[in-house]
């Protein structure tokens, strides 16, 4: 019996080894082709697997796609948990998180590239693909939460926290998107400061009372 379990054991390292082999694989041919081009056989290629040790980790590339796509929002998700969001004014805290959100897919051409292409997919066929659209749906919600957390407001409703959150996953994923394309393919190296902190700010003076606009009034 004791033979067995060390058996077991090499056999559940080696599925993990290739399972970790063909999500890197597969991010690493994305960021080169794009989404639409990449095939299965290019990620097996990648990966140095063959055929059947893809099906039997993904049923199809739908099916890797959706884990792509919610192991990246894990991630963009885990850098907020950090505590909530921090800094001495509501523009600090809400420029410390856009910055963080930044500075992981500044360094993701593949992730940038993944979540842009997943989302025009998503347009064109929202009801086929409704557990991807969930993940969107949770990465949206979590930064409205963490808008709210940011900007301490009572003005920043639910909806208006949606709404915000959308704003912010626009502002980051397009700004890098266009980060790529000027820059010849290379994602950003550093946050975009002065854009972050200019946005954050027109956000801050939009939700948050000044002194003195004791009239309920937005600041101008």
């Amino acid at each position: 019996m004791a033979a067995v379990v060390p058996r077991r054991n090499r056999a559940n390292r080696r599925r993990a080894q290739s399972f970790e082999s063909l999500v890197q694989a597969s991010l690493a041919v994305i960021g080169e082709r794009g989404l639409y081009e990449t095939t299965i056989e290019h990620i097996t290629e990648a990966a140095d697997v063959g055929k059947g040790t893809f099906y039997a980790h993904f049923p199809s590339k739908e099916e890797l796609i959706h884990y792509l796509v919610r192991r990246g929002f894990d991630e963009l998700i885990a850098v907020g948990h950090g505590g909530g969001p921090s800094g001495r004014t509501a523009a600090d805290r809400l420029a410390g998180l856009i910055r963080a959100q930044s500075r992981v897919l500044g360094r993701r051409r593949d992730l940038v590239i993944l979540l842009h292409q997943v989302r025009g997919l998503l347009i064109l066929h929202p009801k086929a693909r409704q557990r991807l659209r969930r993940e969107y749906q949770r990465y949206v919600q979590f930064l409205a939460d963490e808008c709210r957390g940011a900007l301490q407001s009572s003005r920043l409703g639910p909806a208006e926290a949606r709404d915000l959150a959308c704003a912010i996953a626009g502002f980051v994923a397009g700004t890098l998107s266009f980060e790529i394309l000027v820059r010849g393919g290379r994602a950003a190296q550093a946050p975009l400061s002065e854009p972050i902190r200019a946005f954050a700010e027109g956000v801050a003076a939009h939700y948050v009372p000044t002194r003195g606009s004791g009239n309920g009034s937005r600041p101008c």
